[in-house]
């Protein structure tokens, strides 16, 4: 199994696309001094859903069967979901990181949050560029045409800087640990300025997107196998067995319990 990374510049984990499919594979690329995540996968013949967990960023994704294409912008959850796709299609995934999520071009990252809408509906010509992309045979070709016509549009050339990549470095590198107070001392800005960026570009408050932060840490580190469920609460800053509990519940619908006997199911 791969190693799974969490940090502002790479692309957050969705345990569902990886556990609960077949013939997953994925390739980081780097664009721009950040990391776009491809991906792609199977449905199984049975299979009409998979669990998907908040990740605070944004990702297309493009159905490949030629009977029922389509594609989607999906933004970020704000609690687990089971989301449906087609049942033995093959799947076409794109996740940007955490940074150039804050600077998509077609439309503002808060207007994404708990929606998937077409990509038609965002993007203005993409839907043909996205069939051409799902009538190719290869991962490796569906990646380089996307990067060369469609990546283009979806992200500004200008380079994240300013107050809101700072604060999601920050709330990165503390693991989701780091208050708005903490945020606010350190920029020599007051924490009401910082939660009302946050939310006008974001949709999200500071604390929401730590805790979605802590989660992804928390996750990041069962699929790797670095932490035990006893000591896992303590190393990733919650208060108790209990809040561990409830959260990682919300986030992911299931217990971490479960979720440690689902990695150690072998993949379909």
């Amino acid at each position: 199994m791969n190693r799974f990374e969490i940090a502002a510049n790479l692309p957050p984990v969705q345990y569902g696309f990886r556990l609960e499919t077949s013939s997953y594979q994925e390739k980081l690329v780097p664009y721009q001094g950040q990391t776009v995540l491809y991906y792609q996968y199977v449905m199984g013949t049975s299979v009409h859903a998979i669990r998907v967990v908040p990740d605070g960023c944004m990702d297309v994704l493009i159905c490949c069967d030629p009977l029922r294409p389509h594609s989607l912008m999906c933004g970020t959850i704000l609690k687990g979901e089971t989301i449906p796709f087609h049942a033995g299609a093959t799947y076409f995934g794109v996740r940007l990181t955490p940074l150039q999520s804050l600077y998509l071009s077609p439309t503002p990252f808060r207007d994404l949050i708990d929606r998937q809408p077409n990509v038609s509906d965002v993007m203005h010509g993409a839907e043909s560029l996205c069939d051409d992309i799902a009538e190719l045979e290869l991962f490796e070709e569906r990646i380089a045409h996307f990067e060369k016509y469609l990546l283009p549009k979806l992200l500004s050339s200008e380079q994240p800087t300013g107050l809101l990549p700072y604060c999601l470095q920050q709330i990165y590198q503390s693991k989701g640990n780091v208050t708005v107070d903490t945020l606010a001392d350190d920029i020599g800005l007051s924490s009401r300025y910082i939660r009302k960026k946050f939310v006008d570009t974001l949709g999200l408050s500071p604390k929401q997107y730590s805790r979605i932060t802590r989660f992804q840490n928390t996750l990041s580190a069962m699929m790797n196998r670095t932490s035990t469920s006893g000591t896992i609460a303590n190393e990733h800053g919650y208060y108790d067995q209990a809040h561990f509990i409830k959260d990682f519940k919300h986030f992911s619908l299931f217990t971490p319990m479960q979720i440690i006997m689902l990695l150690q199911t072998p993949p379909l």
